[in-house]
């Protein structure tokens, strides 16, 4: 089933969930995700995410979050990363929930289960640790914007796949602080 057809009628709700799961978002990739949409209906729910204070965007429109204090604390770079990972599986997407740290998604999709773990200097560590909590069946999309971090990572021998964001390409601004 298409992304489109298993949230239409209900993209309000899927909005306002994305944002609570990845934190923030380019707003420009939320846009991109519902892509279906015309540009008054996407607009008008923006509008009311926005004014009823479920969701915060940034002075220039770049960053979209669930709310000011978590656009302040999560780590955007990761969640961006991660957005263009969720961006690229949408159609097979059935579920999605908040990931076990360092993932920041878990996916559920007919072919199983996947995992969203954004690759910094943060997360190595973490994703090494966890290598062998997480069962092999599960699907790890390891996501990164540099590829010497994952030769720093402990792979597995199956369902370890590496996915390459260029971020020179993404415009991160820095939540405005008055």
């Amino acid at each position: 089933m298409s992304f489109s057809k298993m949230v239409k009628n209900r993209e309000l709700a899927y909005i306002t969930r994305l944002l609570a799961v990845f934190g923030a978002v380019e707003e420009r990739q939320m846009r991109e995700l519902f892509n279906f949409m015309n540009d008054r209906k996407y607009g008008a729910i923006i509008h009311r995410i926005s004014s009823e204070g479920t969701a915060y965007r940034t002075d220039d429109a770049h960053l979209i979050a669930s709310s000011k204090f978590t656009l302040e604390k999560s780590l955007v770079k990761e969640c961006v990363m991660c957005f263009w990972a969720f961006i690229k599986v949408k159609n097979k997407v059935l579920d999605f929930c908040p990931g076990a740290e360092p993932a920041i998604v878990t996916l559920s999709t007919k072919m199983g289960i996947y995992d969203l773990l954004p690759v910094t200097d943060r997360t190595i560590e973490q994703i090494n640790d966890a290598v062998e909590v997480i069962p092999e069946s599960t699907v790890r999309f390891l996501i990164t914007e540099d590829l010497h971090k994952i030769t720093r990572i402990t792979r597995r021998s199956h369902n370890d796949f590496v996915l390459l964001v260029d971020l020179s390409l993404i415009h991160i601004s820095e939540p405005t602080r008055h």
